[in-house]
């Protein structure tokens, strides 16, 4: 068997395109990026899937996209494909030919550029600097509406939230009558501990008093590792989102 050889890491290697097209700021402009090569174009069309990169030449291709999919959607193809062009170039320079990395599983590599479209469209530095404070109460007014400013799905960015700042976004519902109300966790962006530890703390009955009628609350969760700040805002009556960061302690 042939030596394997390893993958870079994405976020260098987006990171570094990021900087060579002088990208800082979001939202990421993918046609810049791609315009580093002048024989590398983006092109919508009907397609049965989301897209794919179409080699056409000495070292030129196309990366089709789906013209009915979501902004999103699309842009999140045309980082993906990206990352194939960008292994492609890279194994060009080494092997003299355009090709995908071999002796590595196909499944491995659509891994990689999925992790390389994350680092370009929210690249650390970027999530730091857009997000600079650790206090959730500060920090929501950012949070919220930053899915739409780096033009990514409200889901990656608050993934991407999780793994880089550590603040959990959740989604909260009020069931019950007035007098019976519960806090149901509707969904999380963080782990399972996180999680789990959320939905423990929604148990406590003095929040559902807190949540029913203030449009902005600013609550103190309890947990093991002692009071959680927490800031939310009502989406509508039964619904509400909530943002919160956990201390460095287990949340067990």
């Amino acid at each position: 068997m042939k030596n394997r050889r390893p993958l870079p890491d994405p976020a260098v290697a987006a990171e570094k395109l990021l900087a060579k097209a002088g990208i800082t700021s979001p939202p990421v402009d993918l046609s810049k990026i791609a315009s580093i090569w002048p024989n590398l174009f983006i092109v919508e069309q009907e397609l049965d899937g989301s897209g794919y990169l179409l080699p056409v030449g000495e070292l030129g291709a196309e990366i089709l996209i789906n013209n009915v999919d979501r902004e999103e959607r699309k842009r999140f193809t045309i980082a993906h494909e990206l990352g194939h062009w960008v292994l492609g170039v890279s194994l060009k320079k080494k092997l003299g030919h355009f090709s995908q990395p071999r002796n590595v599983e196909r499944s491995e590599t659509e891994r990689w550029c999925d992790a390389f479209a994350t680092n370009i469209l929210m690249p650390r530095f970027m999530i730091k600097a857009y997000v600079p404070h650790s206090d959730p109460v500060l920090a929501i007014n950012l949070i919220i509406p930053a899915a739409s400013r780096f033009k990514v799905s409200e889901e990656a960015f608050f993934i991407r939230l999780w793994e880089i700042l550590r603040f959990q976004v959740a989604f909260i519902v009020l069931k019950g009558s007035s007098s019976q109300r519960e806090l149901i966790l509707q969904r999380s962006f963080a782990d399972r501990t996180a999680g789990l530890a959320l939905e423990r703390a929604l148990g406590q009955r003095e929040l559902v008093a807190q949540l029913q009628n203030v449009q902005s609350p600013i609550l103190s969760l309890s947990s093991s590792g002692g009071k959680i700040r927490c800031a939310g805002r009502r989406l509508s009556e039964d619904r509400l989102i909530l943002v919160l960061k956990w201390p460095d302690v287990d949340t067990a």
